[in-house]
């Protein structure tokens, strides 16, 4: 609902391209019964949208919710009587997919290559084992220090460190950092030098810019737009450095952003995911329900009471019939997608994937077509029309129990303009397709 009705879109556009980077997912998560912490932690992302990185980097690090999806929580100091060690899973994806990436980077985000002509790793195996020496000793938050494994479930404070469970030893962070984390300084202070030091890795800027760019923008940004973008993240203007409100306005204010000269090259644009183009069309025809209420699926099933002035179904049949109307209902599972629900911590598809055929013959990437197969390519087509054609239900011309739920589409102009082909032609090419049709 607040995607689709709230006024600030551009921050909402932009937390939802972050959960496409700062990844949790549902599905690993236990499917729905984390319904309200993961819309905390998408808060987080809305919250830090026009924020500072680092800012949002710590947020999202010592966010319960990332600490349970990549296991950070609750992840505690080697023992050397069980033999156990630290998890490194957080620690891996910290680097991989938050922050600098796999290798080395020039700041147009092309490749570092070393002496022999081949890419320069930006981390090791025992950077990772180094790494997770920080994220040991992170809780649930309690008063009671001695309560890391048994402080109640908290998924909306920041997680705690219980010095007793973090290793406090030296870490050596190298390459992503020459200077190792001291010995003895508790486990703030690691937290803070590992996600400093991550900040302000030479790689962090092109990096990030290069992912909004193409959740935002393009696909296939030259690397003097990433270059240009990444010059903001480095320094706004006013030397700051991680200010997101500079960096998106730079991705959507730059020339390869707003030229149609550019625009109408082969190789510019991006696949729009199929998740956005339910969005679009709900947004275009300001979709709504008689009650207000944007309902999923489980509400109706499950029996949870609504309101006492929004009656829940009763029958089958009225649970039947908000199945096929009902907001994002089964979108996983019918357009591959649905928000912060992705398979992986890797999103819906790699910002690399390569489509095999022309586009990787012209050695271009092409990341939302991963999800664009045959099966796909129908039911997202089927599931937009679902919406297209939705009417409230009635039974004997009287609205059903499940009327107040349904979704439609508000299509009067449209309508008026059934007896005029070409101008509604030319309304439907500016609202939906940005007025880019072909005669």
């Amino acid at each position: 609902k607040t995607v689709l009705t709230a006024p600030d879109q551009l921050r909402q556009r932009v937390a939802y391209a972050l959960s496409q980077i700062l990844v949790i997912s549902d599905v690993a998560l236990g499917e729905d019964s984390h319904a309200e912490p993961i819309a905390n932690y998408y808060d987080i992302l809305g919250n830090g949208a026009f924020g500072n990185f680092r800012t949002l980097l710590e947020n999202v690090s010592l966010s319960p919710l990332m600490g349970a999806y990549l296991s950070s929580l609750r992840n505690a100091k080697a023992d050397p009587v069980t033999g156990t060690t630290p998890d490194e899973n957080y620690a891996r994806e910290v680097m991989q997919l938050f922050t600098i990436g796999l290798v080395q980077l020039q700041p147009d985000g092309t490749l570092a290559l070393g002496p022999d002509g081949l890419p320069l790793p930006t981390y090791d195996q025992t950077t990772i084992t180094e790494m997770a020496k920080v994220f040991t000793g992170w809780g649930y938050p309690s008063s009671n220090l001695t309560q890391f494994r048994t402080a109640g479930t908290n998924y909306y404070t920041a997680m705690q460190v219980f010095p007793s469970f973090h290793d406090d030893t030296v870490k050596n962070i190298a390459p992503v950092s020459s200077t190792p984390i001291p010995a003895g300084q508790g486990g703030t202070k690691d937290l803070k030098d590992a996600l400093d030091a991550l900040f302000n890795h030479a790689n962090t800027p092109p990096f990030i810019s290069k992912l909004l760019i193409q959740r935002l923008v393009t696909s296939n940004p030259s690397p003097a737009y990433v270059y240009r973008v990444s010059q903001k993240f480095m320094d706004n203007g006013s030397g700051t450095r991680g200010d997101l409100s500079a960096v998106v306005r730079a991705i959507l204010t730059d020339y390869e952003a707003r030229s149609p000269a550019v625009a109408s090259n082969a190789t510019y644009g991006k696949l729009k995911e199929p998740l956005l183009r339910l969005t679009g069309l709900l947004r275009t025809f300001g979709a709504s329900s008689t009650s207000g209420r944007f309902l999923g699926y489980r509400h109706a099933v499950n029996g949870t009471p609504i309101t006492s002035a929004t009656p829940k179904p009763a029958t089958q049949g009225e649970i039947s019939t908000i199945n096929s109307t009902t907001l994002i209902y089964s979108a996983l599972s019918n357009i591959a997608q649905a928000a912060l629900r992705s398979p992986t911590v890797f999103n819906f598809y790699h910002s690399d994937y390569v489509l095999p055929g022309p586009l990787a013959a012209a050695g271009l990437v092409a990341p939302e077509f991963e999800i664009t197969d045959d099966n796909f390519a129908i039911s997202t087509a089927n599931f937009l029309r679902t919406y297209v054609n939705a009417v409230i239900p009635t039974s004997g011309g009287v609205p059903t129990a499940a009327a107040p739920y349904v979704l439609t589409l508000n299509t009067t102009y449209e309508q008026s303009l059934a007896n005029n082909p070409p101008a509604l032609l030319d309304r439907l090419s500016t609202v939906l397709a940005a007025g880019s049709l072909t005669a």
